[in-house]
């Protein structure tokens, strides 16, 4: 006879089933994290936000709601993964979708600079509490299991998956957005409720004990890490793919827009703005898809500066002529990122202590935008007072951008065969 539910191993039935609980629940983590991806992911109103903004404001106010959103991530990208860190990654998750609900809802009923500035605000810290949070809490689940040896596959998988979500409210967003341009951020605060009821339905992930720092100690532990040389290039190169991966997502818009009213069609420019991101995103959803493999056989280094470069040379295109057939070239522009993604995060997270991990993903994302907040300061300069659909300032403004970015580029490829980032990366 086995006393107090005990096996006759002596071990608590009780706690078997816990364990079993505590095991199903991470396994519904990991089954639910790519739909979570997926509806987070669901843009409706990336396609045209540029053109929204621009049909109310000057091509210098629309650039500074773009500096606000950032300036915005500036101050929270670190606190919010200090949060997660801390707090847990499921509660953070829930803060970053109702933030998100909260910025589509006063993007769809409000008008001018102000609301729309403060919808910035809003929009900035639901991706911010996001920012890190739910590729460690993809990575947490997997090891609480066991079973992070499967996190660079699946995150390739994650990455496919967040694109072709992308492309397809791209695609409708488009469509509704040619019938009223607020309509594709009503569409998104949808999804987002989605997304919202799928975080309730997590488990917090095993969080391994460790004596808790303070905000400025966790943030200098952090920054000490990339006294690691592979650390310090990976950051470099991440910081490098913000700032160009967001160049033509901010200029591919009015670049349609402007060559659309050329040959007449530029009442058509939300729709077709929209098919081309949905085109432009599956593309780059089938080399994420393929991420993995591609790093496997090229190396970590050589696919993230293959990633640039390619998306380099689009901007240097889009700078260079307005033609149809740039047009057709901008369709690569989701290759880099699905290129990228899933290797950069497979070679960054298993480095950093399951502690530090969002603060230090924060960090890291915190300075790609940074950089390209600057970048964004100084084009707005550069432009003025022009209209959105002024060709010449557009042009100059990308070539300012290819030359920052090709720096960066250079600076990273001749650094790379200083450091090993294929060796062991296992951290606690």
């Amino acid at each position: 006879m086995c006393p107090r539910g005990d096996d006759e191993s002596g071990v608590s039935m009780t706690d078997d089933h816990a364990t079993q609980g505590a095991i199903t629940r991470m396994e519904r983590n990991i089954r639910l994290y790519p739909w979570y991806a997926a509806f987070f992911n669901a843009f409706f109103w990336m396609p045209v936000f540029f053109l929204y903004f621009g049909a109310h404001l000057p091509l210098s106010r629309v650039l500074q709601l773009e500096g606000v959103y950032y300036a915005a991530v500036v101050l929270l990208e670190v606190p919010s993964g200090y949060f997660s860190d801390r707090v847990g990654r499921r509660t953070t998750l829930l803060t970053s979708s109702v933030l998100l609900i909260a910025a589509y809802l006063l993007f769809f009923f409000g008008a001018g600079f102000a609301a729309f500035a403060l919808a910035q605000v809003l929009l900035a810290a639901g991706i911010a509490f996001n920012s890190g949070t739910d590729t460690s809490f993809h990575y947490d689940s997997l090891a609480t299991l066991g079973r992070a040896v499967e996190y660079e596959e699946r995150e390739a998988i994650v990455a496919r998956n967040s694109l072709v979500a992308t492309g397809a409210a791209a695609l409708l967003g488009g469509a509704v957005a040619s019938v009223d341009l607020s309509y594709a951020y009503g569409a998104s605060a949808l999804t987002a409720v989605v997304a919202l009821g799928l975080v309730f339905s997590f488990a917090e992930p095993e969080h391994r004990e460790a004596e808790a720092s303070d905000f400025v100690h966790q943030i200098a532990h952090c920054l000490a890490h990339l006294k690691q040389p592979q650390l310090a290039w990976l950051f470099g190169f991440a910081v490098l793919a913000v700032v160009i991966n967001h160049v033509p997502y901010e200029f591919y818009q009015p670049y349609l827009d402007v060559l659309g009213t050329q040959v007449g069609l530029g009442e058509h420019t939300a729709l077709a703005a929209g098919a081309h991101m949905a085109v432009a995103t599956l593309i780059g959803a089938w080399f994420a898809r393929r991420s993995a493999r591609i790093d496997k056989r090229l190396g970590t280094g050589r696919t993230l500066l293959l990633a640039a470069v390619i998306q380099l040379a689009i901007i240097g295109s889009m700078a260079l002529v307005l033609h149809a057939a740039v047009v057709v070239l901008i369709l690569l522009r989701g290759v880099p990122s699905g290129l990228y993604k899933a290797p950069l995060n497979a070679a960054v997270t298993p480095r950093i202590p399951q502690e530090e991990r969002a603060t230090y993903l924060s960090i890291q994302s915190l300075a790609g935008r940074l950089g390209f907040t600057g970048l964004l300061a100084g084009l707005s300069l550069v432009a003025g007072d022009a209209g959105v659909d002024h060709w010449p300032v557009l042009s100059e403004l990308l070539v300012v951008a290819v030359v920052v970015g090709g720096a960066g580029w250079l600076v990273l490829a001749g650094l790379l065969p200083l450091v090993e980032l294929n060796g062991k990366r296992t951290q606690n």
